[in-house]
């Protein structure tokens, strides 16, 4: 196949035709929806510009993950540039006060004297705790992309997931994450502010600085990489591989990444699960604060910390996985969605290993465990396409709460509800009544597209690749059918020597591929040198010590 009809291939793949070509290829930030489209926006703008003008103490309340946390720093970086002292900020413990609003933190925001609560990717769902908040005199904007079917007394709801949103953008298997929604808020008070900019002293544009840490979010939430989502998490890209904060540089160094050749997988792999660690394994501040911080000692500190409970995580959560399987492995059958758990287990560590058992037996999957107050709470992941919240929706009555949106969600069940969650959701799935995400095409569906042939691989087929990048949920990356492919050289690498370096003979070139945290076991077919098989595989360019080399990256080893 030749590399315009490959490029063919992937456009149809993708379904783009006409127009959504051009716009798809080439993302045009002047293309994001106004932010007065969403919901309460104008009500939103007009209190935060009305409150600032009075110099009254607003508190930005943030989810604890790579969403929230991102999101809460582009209203720092808002409010350090509008010169505007009176803020605060409070991220909550993810064990010890769990997800969204807590009584007990609406108190702490009054006692700082707060007049105004800005949520950043949390809150639709905190009827009692918004209420609690209008008692005690502090308005609450809601800035979130979680669904709900009950809706709290907020002063504005900036959320397109509301049942009366007419917002264009919000696709079913989820719209903006939480970060891209603060953005909106920052962008529709310049907007109103921009003929009297000198009030505020931020120049029109310098908001796009915070598009590195949308990008973040968007990467870090498992949302489509689809429209606006796709804009965004370009832009954050380009921004990410330039911005000047020293928490990034930090970072970066530590991880020995090269910021101006930065990737999506720099990001979701590298990136995001530190962010998250500082919540999973001690204080999400600590990553607020490396995000946000000016200073270059207090960065580097931060980062490696952030690298010490990062590896703590890994071995916590390896020892989950498990025990997890352990547990699958022992019953008579696997049904069609996962529930497994166990008194013990960390509810803040859960997500990571719902992830895991997605991946290996590929179906939905509700991890729980349990917190201080004897609930039990858990986790969820989707598998090919499915709709968390659907799923939980028809079931409702099996969860003493639950949310989230369509690939991620968390939940909370008694001890006897516990028993029968698993086949009450599989019957669900069984019938089909869950909603799936049609945009995202299946492994299988991809590989059956695009035969090439070893000799391809090189830069003008990275080059036809790039153009679809970057990807993600709902822009998956395109997976290559490789027949013939003679194994020069296998490998292990790295410190505990659990990666995976497979050389392929191509005429007088030798062509590379790897696979990350695997063995020559892990595949249908054992690599052998000198035996030719089928493989499977994505294409990607490493910059490794400033190298750059186009390689492939294993999905699987078929006998030839």
């Amino acid at each position: 196949m030749t590399f315009p009809e490959i490029f063919e291939v992937l456009l149809e793949e993708r379904g783009l035709v006409g127009d959504s070509r051009e716009e798809f290829l080439h993302p045009d930030y002047g293309k994001l929806h106004h932010p007065l489209l969403l919901p309460d926006m104008e009500k939103a703008r007009d209190k935060v510009i009305e409150v600032m003008g009075r110099n009254e103490h607003i508190v930005v309340f943030s989810d604890y993950d790579a969403d929230g946390i991102p999101g809460a720093v582009v209203l720092s970086d808002f409010f350090h540039r509008a010169k505007y002292e009176n803020v605060s900020f409070y991220i909550p413990h993810r064990h010890d006060e769990g997800f969204g609003l807590n009584m007990e933190a609406v108190d702490e925001m009054a006692e700082r004297g707060a007049k105004l609560i800005i949520t950043v990717d949390c809150g639709t769902a905190d009827i009692k705790e918004v209420a609690k908040a209008n008692k005690k005199g502090m308005e609450v904007i809601i800035t979130d992309h979680h669904e709900s079917s009950k809706l709290p007394k907020a002063y504005a709801i900036v959320n397109p997931k509301r049942k009366d949103s007419t917002y264009p953008f919000n696709p079913p298997a989820g719209g903006l994450c939480g970060a891209a929604l603060a953005y909106k808020l920052v962008q529709a008070i310049l907007m109103k502010e921009e003929s009297a900019s000198w009030r505020i002293g931020i120049k029109t544009g310098q908001e796009k600085w915070s598009l590195d840490m949308v990008g973040i979010a968007t990467l870090s939430d498992m949302v489509p990489l689809v429209g606006e989502n796709r804009i965004l998490a370009k832009f954050g890209l380009d921004v990410l591989r330039k911005s000047p904060r020293p928490g990034l540089s930090a970072l970066f160094n530590k991880l020995k990444i090269e910021q101006r050749f930065l990737t999506e997988d720099d990001v979701t792999f590298m990136i995001t699960p530190r962010i998250n660690a500082a919540s999973r394994m001690g204080k999400p501040e600590d990553a607020f604060k490396l995000l946000s911080t000016t200073n270059m000692l207090e960065a580097v500190r931060l980062a490696e910390h952030l690298e010490k409970i990062n590896n703590e995580r890994k071995g916590t959560v390896a020892a989950l996985v498990k025990e997890a399987k352990k547990h699958l492995e022992a019953r008579e059958k696997i049904n069609s969605v996962i529930v497994v758990g166990n008194p013990e287990w960390r509810p803040s560590l859960l997500g990571l290993v719902a992830n895991s058992l997605v991946e290996e037996y590929m179906r939905p999957a509700f991890v729980w465990g349990r917190d201080g107050d004897n609930v039990l709470k858990g986790s969820c992941r989707s598998y090919n396409g499915y709709n968390l919240f659907d799923l939980m929706n028809g079931a409702k009555d099996s969860f003493l709460e639950f949310g989230g949106h369509a690939g991620a969600g968390g939940f909370s069940v008694t001890l006897e509800q516990i028993t029968k969650l698993e086949e009450k959701l599989s019957e669900m799935v069984g019938k089909h009544s869950v909603s799936k995400d049609a945009q995202t095409p299946s492994v299988e569906e991809t590989t059956k597209k695009i035969q090439i042939s070893l000799s391809d691989i090189g830069e003008d087929l990275w080059k036809t690749v790039e153009q679809f990048a970057p990807f993600g949920m709902g822009n998956q990356k395109p997976i290559f059918n490789i027949k013939n492919a003679e194994i020069k050289q296998v490998r292990q690498f790295g410190k505990e020597n659990n990666h995976l370096e497979i050389v392929f003979k191509s005429g007088a070139k030798d062509i590379k591929a790897i696979s990350f945290f695997s063995s020559p076991t892990s595949y249908s077919f054992l690599p052998t040198p000198g035996i030719s098989c089928t493989l499977t595989a994505c294409l990607e360019k490493s910059y490794f010590r400033n190298r750059p080399e186009v390689r492939l990256r294993i999905v699987d080893i078929i006998e030839q």
